[in-house]
């Protein structure tokens, strides 16, 4: 009797010891399996990674990565959804064929070329994506852009926009691209206003006009960009319409719409105001090329804008000399992102304010934040690079917004 309880014994013990080792080896099995997720779990900013990659960039289930890269939608980074490739556009490309621009004196133009670029390896820009000379018509594109402007921290993207059959010349008509825009936005939760470009014969009358239709035709949407209720409509190059037309047509339209107009000087705020519109921005990254760009006179522009807000434009940098090769003396080094910085230290001490961002994706005059490898050409031009990999100026974006 004795033998067969002592037998029992060994077996509970047995049983027991089995048990705990089944335990340890469940619970490694699940930190094995989990450990892409445990990373990055603040909302701190991690170091500038040298691989070209954030640890954030590789969390695959989206809820977690949402949850991981929180946004600030007062931060507005314009967009650009003019790319073509033969894949995706009748087998054409559009702007990374961009021409390289002459210069309006003759004897100076002379001594420039003139040719178009040849994608995909030769583009017209300094710079080259990670992504290749891509279709922004390309579903998987689109998300990717999403995917990464919610890694940057800014949480409203102001979408170059024509009406629907107009483009500039270099492009094609993408009007009809922002239904899957805005799908896009909304399954990364951001937010999307319009930057109206200045189109053929475009007035006063037809801007309200057609930022109706936008409102309409997108406005129930749920990524629609909305401020103080109003869609917010950019108008780039507002001053080449007089400031007696637009007084006439703004003031009877602001019920619905706010309207931001582009000034070059602090006087023009003045006019803007005067003029029926809501606000002022810059948009030139090109620090100096312009009064309002000048980012040590942000805080007295804002001043002297008022009673309307003045919102400035940071950029990384800026050089457009792969299309416009005698403007050397418009570049602005990034300075291993220093120039992005300086920007962002001269803004105006107001946390709720507006800040717009040039660019995520103007390849053309070298403003972009998206991601950029080197790469030699085909005609034995090489593209700069950026500083500590590809993912530099999303990463520095974010812990640019998230410190300011």
């Amino acid at each position: 009797m004795w033998h067969v309880y002592t037998r029992r014994g060994r077996i509970r013990w047995l049983a027991v010891g089995f048990s705990f080792i089944l335990l340890v080896w469940c619970y490694i099995l699940y930190k094995s399996l989990f450990i892409t997720y445990e990373r990055d779990i603040s909302h701190s900013h991690p170091t500038l990674s040298t691989s070209g990659s954030l640890s954030r960039n590789e969390i695959d289930n989206l809820n977690v990565f949402l949850k991981r890269t929180p946004v600030k939608y007062n931060y507005h980074i314009f967009y650009y959804a003019w790319y073509g490739n033969p894949d995706f556009d009748s087998n054409r490309y559009y702007h990374w064929n961009h021409p390289r621009l002459a210069h309006w004196n003759r004897e100076k133009a002379s001594h420039y070329p003139q040719h178009s670029h040849t994608p995909p390896d030769d583009i017209g820009s300094n710079f080259y994506p990670l992504l290749g000379a891509y279709s922004s018509r390309s579903p998987n594109i689109m998300d990717q852009h999403m995917r990464m402007i919610r890694m940057s921290g800014a949480g409203t993207l102001s979408v170059s926009w024509y009406p629907p059959g107009m483009a500039d010349d270099q492009g094609s008509p993408w009007d009809d691209l922002m239904p899957q825009l805005l799908d896009a936005a909304e399954k990364y939760k951001l937010k999307v206003c319009f930057h109206i470009e200045p189109y053929k014969n475009r007035t006063a009358d037809n801007v309200i006009y057609w930022s109706q239709y936008i409102l309409r035709r997108y406005g129930s949407h749920s990524a629609f960009y909305r401020y103080k209720e109003k869609g917010f409509f950019y108008i780039y190059d507002s001053y080449q319409i007089s400031s007696s037309e637009w007084r006439e047509k703004l003031r009877s339209n602001q019920e619905k719409a706010y309207f931001v107009g582009l000034i070059l000087k602090s006087i023009n705020c003045k006019q803007l105001a005067s003029s029926g519109f809501d606000a002022a921005y810059s948009y030139f990254a090109a620090n100096g090329f312009t009064e309002a760009s000048t980012s040590q006179r942000w805080t007295s522009i804002a001043d002297e804008c008022k009673p309307i807000p003045f919102i400035p434009s940071v950029g990384p940098g800026y050089i457009d000399t792969n299309i416009r090769p005698w403007n050397g003396e418009t570049t602005r080094s990034r300075n291993n992102g220093n120039y992005y910085r300086q920007m962002f230290k001269d803004l105006p001490n107001d946390n709720d304010q507006i800040v717009s961002i040039t660019s995520f994706n103007e390849w053309h005059e070298g403003t972009q934040i998206e991601p950029a490898i080197e790469k030699a050409s085909s005609n034995m031009n090489t593209y700069e690079s950026y500083y500590q990999g590809p993912y530099t100026y999303i990463h520095l974006t974010r812990e640019l917004i998230f410190s300011n």
